[in-house]
Parts: structure tokens; C-alpha cells; sequence
């Protein structure tokens, strides 16, 4: 896991291991003593930075950013395939890297409400441009339906990939899908090959 750059060590090695902990032990297990001890300061140093777990939890969350997601993500210029096929590969990509994090993180905000940022985290903000950018582009070239919005064309495509990793972390079953067969289904009623800008 990679958190942005901004901040000093100390700030990024508690938010560390703040969301290494919650992954691992849940927001009650996760204390201030393990979370400064795996961060390699005192309990006191993460209380004068932060006031409370709670607050900590809540930048550690707002500061995450997945590095690697965001490098892979499609450009738009990319053609419509082939930027499908990168956002595809950079969804399956950031799942797997965080398989242990991200069940164990919805589980504990359900639980845990009020840990909840204020705000999207920085990193997902970034993410989120990036990929509307690119439906938006797409659109305009008359690629992608344009009766659509392209909060509703990313959530389309995303959404149904990240209830399959949630079923398959719940019941402990691998549920393969097949990036080509996922496109062009996908791509079903949505897609006009001659691009006219008028779709």
C-alpha cells in the first residue's frame, strides 16, 4: 500500500500502519499503542498529531492514494478498447493489491460510521477525474452513448467487478471473468463503431 507523498515520514508511517491494522484487527483491535509501535514512534507522538484514533482512521482514509491504480488508468486519447481494456486490467489490479484491506474496510465503516472522511480520499478524487475524463472523451467522439451520464457509464463498467471480488471475499470462491467477454458485454447497446458524434 501506498499513501501520497505529501507529509512527513512520521504522518505516512502512522497512516500506514493505522489502515494495515484496521485491515488486520478491525477499528477496535487496531490501538494507538500497536499503531505507534508498528509506525516506529511513541503512543504520545501519534496523540500530539492527531488527538484520537478516530482522527488518525479519518486522515489515514482521505490520504490514501493506490499509486499504481492511478499510474494504469486510461488516458483520454487511449481508443475505446484499448482504455477499457487498461481501466479493466488497473480495477482487477488495485482489488488484488488490497484484497485484505477493502472488505475488512466496508465491514468497518458499516460498523463504524463516523470514521467516515469528510470528503472523498485524495487519491480516489484523482482517480474518479481520471476515469470520467475518460468516458467524457469518449463520448465526444460519438463512441459512447451519450444519453448517459458518465458517472452511470464508469459505475456500469466498475461496479459489477467489485460486487464480483466482494461475493467472492464473502464466500472464499474465485470468480474469474474474462476481460474480452466483459467488454464486449459491456459494450452491448452502448458502443456505435461508426462514431457519430450525434449517439
Amino acid at each position: 500500500m501506498r499513501l501520497l507523498s505529501e507529509g512527513d515520514p512520521i504522518q505516512r508511517r502512522l497512516f500506514q500502519s493505522a489502515l494495515e491494522l484496521l485491515a488486520e484487527r478491525g477499528y477496535r483491535g487496531a490501538t494507538t499503542r500497536e499503531i505507534a509501535r508498528r509506525a516506529g514512534v511513541s503512543e504520545v507522538t501519534l496523540f500530539r498529531r492527531f488527538g484520537s484514533k478516530k482522527r488518525l482512521v479519518q486522515e489515514a482514509l482521505l490520504a490514501f492514494t493506490p499509486e499504481a491504480f492511478l499510474a494504469a488508468l486510461p488516458r483520454e486519447d487511449d481508443p475505446l478498447e484499448a482504455g477499457l481494456s487498461r481501466l479493466f486490467r488497473a480495477y482487477q489490479g488495485l482489488l488484488e493489491a488490497h484484497r485484505a484491506l477493502f472488505p475488512k474496510l466496508l465491514a468497518e465503516l458499516l460498523r463504524h460510521p463516523e470514521l467516515l472522511p469528510k470528503g472523498p480520499p485524495q487519491g480516489m478524487a484523482l482517480a474518479l477525474k481520471a476515469i470520467l475524463g475518460f468516458f467524457q472523451a469518449q463520448q465526444e467522439e460519438g463512441l459512447l452513448r451519450r444519453d448517459e451520464p458518465p458517472e452511470e457509464l464508469a459505475l456500469a463498467f466498475i461496479g459489477p467487478l467489485f460486487a464480483r471480488f466482494l461475493l467472492g471475499e464473502v464466500f472464499g470462491v474465485r470468480l474469474p471473468v474474462e476481460e474480452a467477454a466483459y467488454i464486449r458485454g459491456y459494450l452491448e447497446g452502448r458502443h456505435d463503431p461508426s462514431g457519430r458524434r450525434g449517439s
